[in-house]
């Protein structure tokens, strides 16, 4: 009995960050809109916005075992997926207006999620199990994340501009659409 008692204690301590994590991130999903009330921290008045999300692509698993030749273990099952954390993000004024240039911004680390997932599929398709090319991969595919994102603010003036959210909008989405999800 002590045991299994043992046991229980250690599978539900064990599951906790996972738990944890998955209350301060949502995962990108088509069916799923971001909301304010995900927006969970405190506004930062210091920077000269009105919301800031933070978001992330995750490789996944994310523990992965490297060997002493540099080849990633299990690398068959590499994936990425886009990661809203509502515990770092923030609103200082609501607008639906902003709401939706605060999304598409999640929208576009779907996009480069996706693209990241299609080029893990093609190493993995040649076997190719080394650290350094999944790396190089996904820092190549962030910075051009990266680089898009300040573009979109840039050309939007942070959300202000509606037409060209609106735009900007119409080709993301249209992006998203031609890229199939992989999994």
């Amino acid at each position: 009995m002590k045991k299994i008692f043992a046991l229980s204690i250690l599978v539900l301590c064990l599951s906790l960050p996972i738990k944890i994590r998955a209350q301060s991130t949502i995962e990108w999903s088509r069916d799923y809109k971001l909301k304010w009330s995900d927006f969970k921290a405190e506004a930062d008045t210091t920077i000269l916005a009105f919301a800031n999300t933070v978001y992330k692509i995750e490789i996944l698993p994310t523990n992965v075992s490297v060997d002493s030749n540099n080849h990633i273990q299990n690398y068959e099952a590499l994936t990425a997926v886009a990661q809203f954390y509502t515990k770092l993000s923030w609103v200082y004024e609501e607008d639906d207006n902003l709401l939706k240039h605060e999304q598409l911004h999640f929208d576009i680390a779907e996009l480069y999620a996706r693209k990241l997932r299609i080029e893990f599929e093609k190493l993995k398709q040649e076997k190719i199990a080394n650290f350094n090319t999944y790396s190089a991969a996904y820092n190549k595919l962030w910075t051009e994340c990266k680089a898009l994102q300040m573009k979109y603010d840039s050309e939007t003036n942070h959300g202000i501009l509606i037409e060209q959210n609106q735009k900007w909008e119409n080709d993301i989405i249209h992006k998203l659409n031609s890229i199939k999800s992989i999994h």
